[in-house]
């Protein structure tokens, strides 16, 4: 097992010149998802992230991204509470390209995410929690200036409130990529 990996890794590093064109650019991503929400009560709500970043290298790219999240509405016996989430991402992401075409990538950052609460009896403060975001994907260039991303990032807490517990979120998401 060690042998393939440092097989894999060798052809991976001794292929990078071949990927000079991806370096130095700016590009934008569209990217339309879920979010998981675990030790919650609240159904999985869709998301839609917009993103802008600088890639480097063929290897190292920084990348900010605005997340929008749908509300999420809980109905049981006290009533009806809606959630109302969002979030800012500021990450470092590595790439290991296998190909012109294809590359797989890790992510990692911070995360700023913010909850509101609303029920029958108003609204509550907004809560924002602050995360380390991890995540990994797979990306397809079909050309030097458009591809397309599959990537899952796991964002930390998102809390209600400073004595809330959280929920423990992560993200699937399948995403469109415009390098400038």
């Amino acid at each position: 097992m060690n042998k393939t990996l440092a097989a894999a890794l060798l052809c991976a590093a001794a292929t990078t010149p071949v990927f000079a064109q991806s370096q130095g650019h700016w590009y934008g991503a569209l990217d339309f998802g879920t979010l998981a929400m675990k030790n919650s009560s609240f159904p999985d709500p869709n998301t839609m992230s917009v993103a802008g970043g600088y890639r480097f290298g063929p290897n190292l790219a920084a990348e900010g991204s605005v997340l929008f999240v749908s509300d999420s509405t809980r109905t049981d016996a006290s009533g009806t509470v809606n959630a109302r989430q969002g979030g800012l991402q500021l990450a470092a992401i590595g790439f290991i390209p296998l190909s012109p075409s294809f590359e797989l990538f890790g992510k990692a950052g911070l995360g700023f995410h913010t909850v509101k609460m609303t029920d029958s009896t108003g609204a509550y403060d907004p809560y924002t929690t602050t995360n380390i975001i991890l995540g990994a994907g797979a990306q397809v260039n079909f050309s030097s200036r458009f591809g397309m991303r599959l990537q899952y990032e796991s964002l930390g807490k998102a809390k209600s409130s400073a004595t809330d517990t959280g929920a423990d979120i992560s993200r699937l998401s399948v995403g469109a990529l415009l390098n400038f």
